[in-house]
């Protein structure tokens, strides 16, 4: 009973922690003000990389690029020390060897007279058996009818096996598709974007080409916010935008920052999978029993 009380305890200890690292906020920030870019990413408290390379990540790049360095300077040295002791051995082994080559030389003269005399007197393979053995060697060409026959085999299988597989996964989409519009809303809705800021001025020395450029672009620019408004849970700060007639450079000043919890993604992905199944997948597998019990019973 201790020990099961002491497993319980350390289970709940881990789902409490797992519970506190998914409510824990994910924070970004990005900025892009006087044509520079600076961006920063936080979970909760600890800063995980900005603009500057600080945080965890970069801590963690540095030390993967001083161990590769590190390898790097133990294989030169390694591949030195053997191609020294290589040269060694190679020089002693090579005076061994002139040393073998003389003596087997001066004992193996008399021999290669007879090896050559006895090749000489060999008998060579005549033509007729040279030309047995490649027939045999050759396979035998199948008939013409059994390869048409598989060819048609193939052509039937691919008429009737490909559109049944292609219906079936085309539905299969639909149906995910069909359940996942509330979850999906649900992980974007848990996104929030805040002080959201955007200072624009559009300027060119050409007053007309200067108002059209306005208009496409504020066109753009609200509409886009509106469109994340639907979307996101957005905050504005400040958006402003202006033409600036007789300018020759343009201002793109533009911040925001994002904040999104990660318990909220697993909410709707349980949710996604509960509406999956009791939507579409049980009913789809007790429609399949019932055609397959009345064609038994037709039978």
């Amino acid at each position: 009973m201790i020990v099961l009380k002491i497993l319980l305890w350390i289970i709940l200890a881990v789902l409490g922690i797992i519970l506190l690292i998914l409510f824990l906020p994910v924070r970004a920030e990005a900025a892009f003000i006087g044509n520079k870019l600076t961006y920063k990413l936080k979970y909760s408290f600890l800063l995980l990389y900005d603009s500057d390379k600080r945080g965890l990540i970069a801590w963690y790049l540095r030390r993967k690029k001083q161990k590769d360095a590190e390898a790097d300077k133990d294989d030169d040295s390694f591949d030195a020390d053997t191609s020294v002791s290589d040269d060694t051995s190679d020089s002693a082994d090579l005076s061994a060897d002139d040393v073998s080559d003389m003596t087997a030389e001066e004992e193996n003269a008399p021999e290669t007279d007879i090896d050559s005399a006895a090749e000489t007197d060999a008998p060579t393979p005549s033509e007729d058996n040279v030309a047995e053995t490649l027939a045999d060697d050759i396979p035998e060409e199948k008939p013409e009818k059994d390869k048409k026959k598989k060819k048609k085999k193939k052509k039937e299988k691919e008429e009737i096996v490909f559109p049944d597989t292609l219906i079936d996964k085309a539905d299969f989409v639909l149906d995910i598709w069909r359940a996942a519009d509330r979850p999906i809303l649900r992980i974007f809705k848990g996104i929030k974007l805040h002080e959201l800021y955007i200072d624009f001025i559009i300027a060119n020395e050409d007053a007309y080409k200067c108002a059209l450029n306005y208009g496409r672009i504020s066109g753009a620019v609200y509409n886009l916010l509106g469109w994340m408004g639907v979307l996101f849970n957005v905050k504005l700060k400040t958006v402003d935008i202006n033409a600036g007639f007789g300018l020759e450079n343009s201002r793109w000043d533009a911040a925001g920052k994002l904040c999104v919890r990660p318990i909220t993604a697993v909410i709707a992905g349980l949710s996604l999978l509960i509406t999956y199944l009791f939507r579409y997948f049980i009913p789809y597998k007790l429609q399949e029993r019932k055609l397959k019990k009345q064609a038994i019973r037709q039978k």
